[in-house]
């Protein structure tokens, strides 16, 4: 099982670059390991100060399973 954090504001997902951030779907979210918490929190509360409140830090809990080949 693999842990990690991503940040999230109503539907949409937040990637975040050199230049900034943007909303994005899941898929192109930015990940990052728990152990990274504190930046991550970091980056939550810059998106609070450009008044994306509804910002919030959000646990994603991967499990691999095989896939069934038909």
């Amino acid at each position: 099982m693999t842990e990690l954090l991503i940040i999230k504001a109503k539907e949409s997902y937040y990637r975040f670059t050199d230049d900034g951030y943007l909303p994005c779907e899941m898929n192109k979210g930015s990940v990052f390991p728990l152990e990274e918490v504190e930046k991550v929190k970091e980056m939550c509360a810059a998106l609070h100060r450009d008044g994306i409140a509804d910002a919030s830090l959000v646990k994603l809990t991967i499990t691999e399973e095989p896939y069934p080949q038909r």
